[in-house]
C-alpha cells in the first residue's frame, strides 16, 4: 500500500532545516496550513517537546473533533542514570504535551533519544512508558532513530512505531536489512528526512559549501535526470517516497499554503521511476546523510 502523508512540525517552534531561509513559520500562516490539512491526504501530525513552542501552536490552531493522529516525543533526558523518582518527571513532561496539544491521550509517544534506553536504571524508564500504554494514554510507543545500532537491546513492547531517515540518498535502512527486520516484528515504520532537510530538492549550485564533491556531482546528476523525465526533484523524492509500501507513513515538512498544495499534486501524480532504477541512486556520503554532522547542526 501507498504511505500515508504525516505533517513533520518542527518548524512551526523553530527555524528549522538547511534550506529554511524564513526562519519560524508565523502562527496565522500554521493556522491556515492546519484548516486545510482535513481536504487532503495527511493523517498524522508529528511533533515533539523539543520543537520549540511547535506543540502549543498546534493545540491553539487544531480544529474540535479533527480525526488527525498525533505523534509527540519525549525529551532527550539529561541524567547518567536513572530512578524511581525520574518518573515523576517524565509524567509531567508528558502530561504537559498533551495540555499544550489539547488533548487527553496520544496515538504514539516516541523517545527522542533511544539512547535513554542504555543508561542505568533504564528499566524505570521502560516501565513508565508502558505505563502509558496500560492507562490508555498513548496507543503506540516507540522512536525515532538515526542508526540500526539504536535498536540494540531495545524490548519489542517498545517498538509499536519506529521514526527513521529514509530518502532517496539515504537508503542505508533499506540495504542493511533494518526496514525489513523492523516490518518482521510488527513495527509501523515512519519515514522522515525524506528531502535530507530540503537539501534534495535544493540546486547544486546553492548547496551548503561544505558539500562533498562526490554529493555535489550525485546531485547534479539527478537535477540532469529530473530534466530527462521533464519532472522536477520534488517528482523524484516523493516518487521514492510512495513506492515503499513498507511504509506506514511519510513526514513532510511544510512551511507556507503554497508547498501543501504543490506537495498534494507531486503526490497524486504518478511516479516517474522506471521499475529497479531508484536503488541506484542510494548516496554513500555519511557526513550529507547525517544532519548531525552538518557544520553548525552539532
Amino acid at each position: 500500500m501507498t504511505p500515508q502523508l504525516c505533517l513533520g512540525t518542527a518548524q512551526f517552534g523553530l527555524p528549522y532545516g538547511i534550506t529554511n531561509t524564513e526562519g519560524q513559520v508565523p502562527e496565522s500562516e500554521v493556522a491556515k496550513l492546519l484548516a486545510k490539512l482535513e481536504e487532503t491526504d495527511f493523517r498524522w501530525l508529528d511533533t515533539a517537546h523539543a520543537y520549540g513552542n511547535a506543540e502549543e501552536v498546534i493545540g491553539r490552531n487544531l480544529w474540535e473533533g479533527h480525526s488527525l493522529r498525533i505523534i509527540t516525543k519525549l525529551p532527550a533526558q539529561p541524567q547518567v542514570a536513572f530512578t524511581g523518582r525520574d518518573a515523576v518527571v517524565w509524567e509531567q513532561a508528558f502530561q504537559l504535551s498533551c495540555e499544550r496539544l489539547g488533548v487527553k491521550s496520544l496515538n504514539a509517544l516516541l523517545l527522542h533519544a533511544p539512547s535513554d534506553l542504555s543508561k542505568p536504571g533504564s528499566g524505570y524508564l521502560e516501565d513508565w512508558l508502558l505505563g502509558l500504554k496500560q492507562r490508555g494514554l498513548v496507543d503506540r510507543l516507540g522512536m525515532s532513530i538515526y542508526t540500526a545500532d539504536d535498536l540494540e537491546a531495545v524490548a519489542p513492547d517498545l517498538l509499536d512505531i519506529v521514526q527513521l531517515p529514509l530518502s532517496l540518498y539515504d537508503q542505508r535502512l533499506l540495504q542493511d536489512g533494518t526496514v525489513d527486520w523492523l516490518r518482521r516484528h510488527g513495527a509501523a515504520l515512519h519515514a522522515r528526512s525524506i528531502f535530507l532537510q530540503g537539501l534534495l530538492l535544493t540546486p547544486v549550485k546553492r548547496w551548503p559549501i561544505w558539500a562533498s564533491c562526490e554529493a555535489r556531482a550525485h546531485q547534479q546528476e539527478l537535477e540532469g535526470l529530473a530534466k530527462e523525465k521533464d519532472c522536477h526533484l520534488i517528482d523524484l523524492a516523493l516518487g521514492f517516497a510512495k513506492a515503499q509500501t513498507s511504509l506506514e507513513a511519510v513526514v513532510v515538512g511544510i512551511c507556507r499554503l503554497q508547498e501543501l498544495a504543490d506537495l498534494r499534486r507531486c503526490w497524486s501524480r504518478a511516479s516517474s521511476w522506471q521499475p529497479g532504477e531508484m536503488e541506484n541512486w542510494a548516496l554513500d556520503d555519511p557526513i550529507t546523510l547525517d544532519p548531525r554532522r552538518w557544520p553548525g547542526n552539532d
